[in-house]
């Protein structure tokens, strides 16, 4: 099923690159204000890992932050958009299994990226982020605020052709995920945004 739906996710985002890389190139006040509370945690001379880096707008931002960063995506088409902005490293990834050895990073990045895994497989990916990151590292990290989970059409692409995974969780469940999965949350903000509502939480990895 993993494969199967990295699969379909992957081709949906290398469809839409383009258009994808177009709608969304301005860098949001919010994340902009939870990008610096994350860039001012950052301790261990390492690079910061960008997962979901997608057309790599955050890449950028980091590095007019005078952050290092490798950016890490399932979709070659949305890499391949990253590299118009970026000089970054970057790497086709799957979050559950990120191909980096342990305390690789001083920091990771993941806007908008944990909410197309089903919940069942977000504890994994959570771990393997602790994993590749020093211990006290900071994670950044977007959810949609909302209940459901499944396939949906995109609002963008070839209609009928483009569909997503989504995942959607209460503040609550959002922040008893990341506790669980051994991080303390420092600060946390939600947003209403085209239609959307986010969850944005700043944490740190426990000892």
């Amino acid at each position: 099923m993993t494969a199967q739906r990295n699969s379909r996710m992957r081709q949906s985002y290398d469809r839409v690159a383009e258009e994808f890389a177009a709608r969304n190139s301005a860098m949001p006040d919010t994340i902009a204000q939870m990008g610096r509370l994350f860039v001012q945690r950052l301790q261990a001379a390492r690079p910061v890992l960008d997962i979901g880096c997608g057309t790599g707008r955050d890449l950028a931002w980091l590095g007019s932050q005078g952050v290092d960063a490798i950016g890490a995506d399932l979709s070659v088409g949305m890499l391949q958009q990253a590299r118009l902005i970026t000089g970054c490293p970057l790497v086709q990834a799957d979050m559950l299994q990120l191909p980096f050895g342990e305390g690789s990073f001083s920091g990771v990045w993941c806007m908008a990226a944990l909410l197309h895994l089903p919940k069942k497989d977000v504890p994994g990916a959570l771990a393997e982020m602790r994993r590749v990151a020093v211990t006290g590292a900071p994670l950044l990290v977007a959810l949609q605020e909302g209940s459901t989970e499944g396939w949906e059409k995109a609002d963008f692409g070839a209609p009928g052709r483009v569909e997503r995974f989504f995942s959607r969780y209460s503040e609550v469940e959002a922040s008893a995920l990341l506790a669980d999965a051994g991080y303390i949350i420092v600060e946390h903000r939600r947003e209403d945004a085209k239609a959307k509502r986010w969850l944005h939480f700043l944490a740190v990895s426990a000892g």
